[in-house]
């Protein structure tokens, strides 16, 4: 049978595809909750990510089990999609929720038990560029060009093929191709995690094509030709992966998020999305959605002065004036009780040099900080042992633009306990921000 029915399972997989792509963007322009929840780890993109790979797994295991002239390459793809699942759940600890050995507490980015974190984390360094360009045209490589050369007869592309490496079908290229584009992360809005859920898909395109190709009378190059029998078990192999994956994904995730300890964490994970998005929203100008996050993420968190400072900042950029000026206020007061309540505050004393700057009044500001640097050099000197001394001071010299000293320190505090998160980000950070 050919026509119409050999191309179903294109339709479908295609559909499937701009089906993921349209709700991603829908969420991020209208829904940025959802959007967070569809991004973030622990939660319902990530794990469909972790699934894929793990169906990616388990049939290119199937497809290389049987004598062919892909054989070695599908025993590839497995390990490597293999590989990926146990990074996804950093070698089980995201599953059984077992500490960071610290070797990795120090020394990955993220301090998890992982690999890929060694090298690229939430930081803009060259060497995750650098990775990201790579990737980006390792995808576009074989799962759009090395498919168009093969399918016009190019020589290298017929050559590779001996080789063993199979060429993948023609309807998984929007998938590879829009994934090589959303790992470069143009618009900064988390694109690398959709990328990851579309190169899922295709492997799982891939690999299921294959298997099914296995048959006799199935060439996999010429699909076209297939008997209607062969596509409907692949259109049926295709919509049952998918449905089992998301089953999987959303069962999951609804797991960890019952059990109270995860979802403290995961809690955490959202607060901090919610943050992160606004100042995503806010630099896009979109004022509306900034301010819409940055009033929950206050509303979390009420007396917290920086919350209302960003959310004064956005104000102001709106053209809302007066409720800058009284959320600055706000902040000012806020303080003021962490003061009284403990004169010896170094970070109160930062946080009103912070608003007092917003509010333009900088001789109270650069008064408030000499007050937190006397404090800080004195506390050092008392304990120069203390990380969490080390790491204040640092906080300072940034904040008064003495950033080979808030190097400095930050460094201090992270050799002096390389295992605290706080300190191996700030010192990240500080690195890529002044030079060091």
């Amino acid at each position: 049978m050919v026509g119409y029915d050999t191309r179903v399972h294109g339709v479908l997989f295609v559909g499937v595809v701009v089906l993921i792509v349209v709700a991603y963007l829908a969420m991020a322009m209208f829904a940025p909750m959802a959007y967070i929840w569809a991004t973030y780890e622990d939660l319902y993109g990530e794990w469909t990510q972790t699934f894929l790979f793990a169906a990616g797994a388990l049939i290119s295991a199937w497809v290389a089990r049987r004598p062919g002239p892909y054989r070695l390459w599908f025993g590839f793809l497995a390990l490597a999609c293999l590989y990926t699942f146990l990074e996804e759940i950093s070698w089980g600890q995201r599953v059984f929720g077992f500490a960071s050995p610290d070797y990795f507490r120090a020394r990955n980015l993220q301090g998890e038990t992982n690999i890929h974190n060694f090298f690229v984390g939430p930081y803009g360094t060259t060497l995750k560029a650098t990775i990201e360009y790579l990737l980006a045209a390792a995808l576009f490589g074989y799962g759009v060009l090395y498919r168009l050369l093969f399918s016009i007869g190019v020589p290298l592309a017929r050559w590779v093929d001996r080789l063993g490496v199979a060429p993948p079908p023609g309807y998984v290229a929007p998938a590879f191709l829009v994934a090589a584009v959303l790992e470069l992360q143009p618009f900064s809005f988390n694109e690398a995690e959709v990328a990851e859920v579309l190169v899922g898909l295709g492997i799982v395109g891939i690999a299921l094509h294959y298997a099914v190709a296995q048959a006799p009378q199935t060439n996999p190059h010429d699909a076209g030709q297939w008997p209607g029998s062969r596509v409907r078990v692949l259109v049926t192999a295709m919509t049952v992966t998918f449905v089992l994956v998301g089953a999987a994904a959303w069962a999951t995730t609804q797991a960890v998020y019952a059990d109270p300890q995860w979802r403290e964490r995961v809690d955490r994970r959202i607060s901090n999305g919610v943050k992160k998005f606004a100042g995503r929203y806010e630099r896009y100008e979109n004022w509306a959605m900034a301010t819409r996050l940055y009033e929950r993420s206050l509303a979390e968190r009420p007396a917290s002065a920086s919350r209302m400072r960003r959310l004064a900042r956005v104000h102001l950029a709106a053209g809302r004036r007066d409720a800058h000026d009284a959320l600055l206020a706000q902040a000012v007061d806020s303080d003021l009780e962490r003061l009284r309540a403990n004169n010896a505050s170094t970070s109160a004393r930062r946080s009103l040099a912070r608003s007092y700057r917003m509010l333009g009044d900088h001789a109270r500001a650069d008064a408030y900080l000499q007050e937190a640097l006397k404090i800080g050099i004195a506390r050092v000197a008392h304990n120069p042992q203390s990380h969490n001394a080390a790491y204040s001071l640092a906080r300072t010299y940034e904040l008064q633009g003495r950033f080979a000293e808030a190097l400095r320190e930050y460094e201090r505090a992270y050799r002096l306990a390389p295992t605290v998160s706080r300190n191996r980000k700030a010192y990240t950070r500080a690195k890529l921000r002044f030079g060091g």
